[in-house]
C-alpha cells in the first residue's frame, strides 16, 4: 500500500525547508545588490567630490605620471604630497584604501605603496571604467591593508569610477576606491536569518494543518485497502489451487515428453558420433580412409558422366618422425592439425581432404581441366607448408613430398589412383623431398625396389651385412695420418655395396637409423682402440650423427657405454654433427653438447657452411673442429667466390681457435692453396679413399701419407 502519510511528511518537511532557504538567499541577493548600488553611488561622489578638491594637484600628477616608465612611479615627485591630501580627504569616512590609474592601466597612485606600478589593463573593473562606465564588485577579505593599519575579517566594495577630462569628457583616469560595508552586511545577514525563521514558523503552521488532512485521509484508505485485500486473498488461494492442479498436470506431461525427447536425441547423438567416428579422424576432423574412398567413387562417377578428370594427390610430411622423436607426440599431433587444416583450405565443394593415418594426408580433387591444375595445388600446400609454424614454442617447417595421380590415365577406380598416387610420393622423397610427383607407369618398378630396400635393410644388422670404411684425416703441413672419418658401407648378398645415399634415407624413414647408428659408434670406438693396441699410436676417430640420435635422450650414456667398452680413451672420438641438427633445438642442443665435452670428446661441425651458417653457435657451443663442404672445396682454385668463403672460414675459425678440416681435397693445388691459408687438416682422394680397417692399419705404419693421382674421382 503507498504510504501517503511517511511521504507528505517527508516531502512537506523538505519543501518548508527549502522555501525558507530559497527566501532567505532572495531577500540576501535583493539586499546585497541593494548595499552595492548604495556603496557604488557614495563611492562615486566620494571619488567626484576628491577629484573636484585635489583638481589641478591631480591633473599636474597624471601628467608627469604619463613621462614616467612603470618602474619609477613609486618615486613619482608628487606622490607624498598627493597621499597626504587624499588621506585627509577621506578622513572619517569608510574608505579603506584608494587606488588612481592612468588611462593605460597603470597604478599611478595607491595608498598601499607597493601596488604603484602595477598594471590593471586586463582587469574587468578597469575596463569598465575606462569606457565610461562605473563597476563595483563586493568581496570578503579575511586581512586587508587600509589606510593606516591592517584589518580583518571585512567586506569591502570596490567601485572603479571614470575620471573624465573637463574639456574633452574623455575618460583620463580611473579612480578605485574600497569601502568597508562591513556593518552593513552584518545587518543584512542578521535580517536573513529573520525572515527565514518567521518563513519556516508560518509553513509550519501550513505543514500542521496538511498533516492532519492527510492523516485522515490516509486511515480512510488503509480501511478500504484491507477490505480490497482481504478480498484478493481468497480469490488468489482459489486462484493458486486451480493452477496447482494444472501445473501438476502439465510438470507430468512435459516429463514424460522430455524424456522421450531425451531418448530419442541420445540415440540420434549416438548413432551420429558413430557415423563420425566411423568416417572421420579422431585428431583433425577430417574425413578418414573410407570416407575418403566413398567421395573419391562418387567424384570418378561423376567425371566419367561428364567427361572431366579427377586428380588424387598423396601427401606425406618428410621427417615426421624426427619431431616426435625430438619434440614429444603432443607437438607431432599439433602440426598434423595444422597440415589438416591447411590441406582443407580453399577447397571446392566437389574436393574432399581426409587423413589416412600417421603424416600421410590425401587429396581428391574434382572435376580438373588438366594435370596443370592439379600440379598448381600441389604448389601451392607444398608453399604454404614450408612457410612454418609456431607449434609448443617451437618453430617448425612441415616440409612435404606429394604424389599425383589422374583419373582416368593412371587408374579407373579409387583403390588404383590411391595405389599410384602413393607410389608417385616415394618417387618424390627419392627425388629429394619437399616436391611433387605425377604418377608414371615405370614408377611401379622402383617402388618395389625401395620395399626390397627397406626389408632388406630390417634384417642387414642381424645378417652382419654392414660394415665400417675409413677415410684418412692427414695435417696438411707434415702428411702425417691424423685419424679417420667412419663411414657407413653396406654390403648386400646379391646388389653388393650399396651406397649410403641411397639406403640412409631409408633407414630414416622405417625408423632403424637410430640402433644403426649406436652400431657404428661401437665398432667404431672397437677399431680406433685396436690402431691403437697395433700401431702404438693414438689416432682419433670421427662418427657422423643422424638428427634422430642426436636428439635421443640417451645419446650420452651410449657414447660413455661405447667408450668404456671399447676401451677408448675420449680425446680419441670425434663426433660430427650438422648445423641444421643443433640449431633445431638450441637450449637442448648446447646442455648435450656440453655434456659430450665433459665426457673428453672432442666435437666437430660438418658440412660447414651448407646449413644456417649462423656464426653465434660457434660461440655458444663448445666445438673443437669445423669441416668445410666439399662443395666449397671443388673449385677453389678457379671460383673467387669459393676461395673467398674458405679465406673467410679459416680467419673466423682462427680467432675462435677451432680446428679446420677442408673435406673433398683430390688435386694438388687444393692442397697448396688450403696450405697457405693455414688449414691444418684434410681429407680426402688425394690422401686415400675410404678403406677397410684392416687396410687402415697399414697406413698408420707410414710416417707420411703419400699423395695419390685422382682421375674421375677417383684416387688412383
Amino acid at each position: 500500500m503507498f504510504r501517503l502519510l511517511r511521504y507528505f511528511s517527508l516531502v512537506g518537511l523538505i519543501v518548508v525547508l527549502l522555501a525558507a532557504l530559497a527566501l532567505g538567499a532572495l531577500y540576501r541577493q535583493v539586499a546585497m545588490s541593494e548595499l552595492v548600488a548604495m556603496g557604488e553611488e557614495n563611492n562615486a561622489a566620494l571619488a567626484k567630490a576628491m577629484a573636484n578638491a585635489l583638481g589641478p594637484r591631480l591633473d599636474r600628477y597624471l601628467d608627469i605620471s604619463r613621462a614616467l616608465p612603470s618602474d619609477r612611479l613609486a618615486r613619482h615627485p608628487g606622490l607624498p604630497a598627493l597621499h597626504q591630501a587624499i588621506v585627509e580627504h577621506m578622513r572619517g569616512v569608510p574608505v579603506v584604501k584608494v587606488k588612481v590609474y592612468d588611462s593605460g592601466g597603470r597604478t599611478v597612485y595607491a595608498s598601499e605603496a607597493r601596488q604603484i606600478g602595477e598594471n590593471k589593463r586586463g582587469n574587468a573593473g578597469f575596463q569598465a571604467a575606462a569606457a565610461g562606465r562605473t563597476a563595483s564588485e563586493l568581496t570578503h577579505r579575511d586581512r586587508f591593508s587600509a589606510f593606516e593599519q591592517e584589518i580583518e575579517d571585512r567586506d569591502v566594495l570596490a567601485t572603479y569610477i571614470p575620471l573624465r577630462d573637463a574639456s574633452s569628457a574623455r575618460v583620463n583616469a580611473v579612480f578605485e576606491i574600497y569601502a568597508d560595508v562591513t556593518p552593513f552586511a552584518k545587518r543584512i545577514a542578521n535580517v536573513q536569518r529573520l525572515v527565514a525563521v518567521a518563513v519556516i514558523m508560518v509553513l509550519l503552521l501550513v505543514y500542521i494543518a496538511l498533516f492532519a488532512v492527510v492523516w485522515r485521509a490516509e486511515r480512510i484508505l488503509q480501511r478500504q485497502y484491507a477490505e480490497r485485500e482481504a478480498a484478493g486473498i481468497a480469490l488468489a488461494v482459489a486462484r493458486e489451487t486451480l493452477e496447482q492442479r494444472v501445473q501438476d498436470r502439465t510438470a507430468a506431461l512435459e516429463a514424460s515428453k522430455a524424456a522421450l525427447e531425451g531418448e530419442v536425441e541420445d540415440r540420434r547423438l549416438a548413432e551420429a558420433r558413430a557415423s563420425h567416428l566411423a568416417h572421420h579422424d579422431q585428431l583433425t576432423g577430417l574425413p578418414n580412409r573410407a570416407r575418403f574412398i566413398e567421395r573419391l567413387q562418387e567424384s570418378i562417377a561423376r567425371a566419367g558422366r561428364g567427361g572431366t578428370s579427377v586428380a588424387v594427390l598423396f601427401l606425406d610430411i618428410d621427417r615426421f618422425k624426427n619431431i616426435n622423436d625430438s619434440l614429444g607426440h603432443a607437438t607431432g599431433d599439433e602440426l598434423l592439425k595444422i597440415v589438416g587444416a591447411i590441406c582443407a583450405r580453399d577447397l571446392r565443394e566437389t574436393d574432399t581432404v581426409a587423413r589416412l593415418g600417421g603424416d600421410e594426408f590425401i587429396l581428391c580433387l574434382g572435376e580438373v581441366a588438366s594435370a596443370e591444375d592439379a600440379g598448381a595445388v600441389a604448389r601451392r600446400l607444398l608453399a604454404d607448408l614450408a612457410r612454418g609454424f609456431d607449434v609448443g614454442g617451437h618453430r617448425l617447417h612441415a616440409n612435404a613430398s606429394v604424389g599425383i595421380s589422374l583419373y582416368p590415365a593412371d587408374g579407373a577406380d579409387a583403390e588404383t589412383l590411391i595405389r599410384n598416387a602413393d607410389t608417385a610420393m616415394y618417387h618424390a622423397k627419392d627425388d629429394g623431398r619437399g616436391t611433387f610427383h605425377f604418377f608414371r607407369p615405370q614408377m611401379t618398378e622402383r617402388v618395389k625396389r625401395r620395399l626390397e630396400l627397406e626389408l632388406g635393410l630390417r634384417h642387414a644388422v642381424e645378417r652382419g651385412e654392414f660394415e665400417l670404411h675409413f677415410q684418412p684425416v692427414v695435417q696438411l703441413a707434415t702428411g702425417r695420418l691424423l685419424g679417420a672419418e667412419a663411414l657407413l658401407r653396406w654390403r648386400h648378398p646379391e646388389r653388393g655395396l650399396v651406397s649410403p645415399a641411397e639406403f640412409i634415407p631409408v633407414a630414416e624413414d622405417i625408423g632403424i637409423i637410430v640402433p644403426l647408428g649406436q652400431w657404428v659408434l661401437r665398432e667404431a670406438c672397437k677399431q680406433a682402440a685396436q690402431w691403437t693396441r697395433l700401431s702404438g699410436r693414438a689416432p682419433f676417430v670421427a662418427v657422423n650423427l643422424s638428427a634422430r640420435q642426436f636428439h635421443e635422450g640417451s645419446l650420452v650414456n651410449v657414447v660413455a657405454d661405447a667408450l668404456a667398452d671399447a676401451g677408448l680413451p675420449a680425446d680419441q672420438l670425434e663426433l660430427e654433427i650438422t648445423e641444421s641438427i643443433v640449431m633445431q633445438q638450441t637450449e637442448t642442443s648446447v646442455r648435450m653438447l656440453r655434456e659430450l665435452e665433459q665426457l673428453g670428446t672432442k666435437l666437430a661441425i660438418d658440412d660447414f657452411g651448407t646449413g644456417y651458417s649462423s656464426l653465434g653457435y660457434l660461440k655458444r657451443f663448445p666445438l673443437s673442429t669445423i669441416k668445410i663442404d666439399r662443395t666449397f672445396i671443388r673449385d677453389v682454385c678457379r671460383d673467387t667466390d669459393d676461395r673467398a668463403i674458405v679465406t673467410a672460414i679459416m680467419a673466423m675459425a682462427q680467432s675462435l681457435d677451432l680446428t679446420v678440416t677442408a673435406e673433398g681435397v683430390e688435386r694438388p693445388e687444393q692442397a697448396a692453396l688450403l696450405r697457405e691459408l693455414g688449414c691444418e687438416q684434410v681429407q680426402g682422394y688425394l690422401y686415400g679413399k675410404p678403406v677397410e680397417a684392416a687396410e687402415f692399419v697399414k697406413l698408420l705404419q707410414k710416417p707420411v701419407l703419400p699423395t695419390l693421382t685422382v682421375v674421375g674421382g677417383q684416387a688412383a
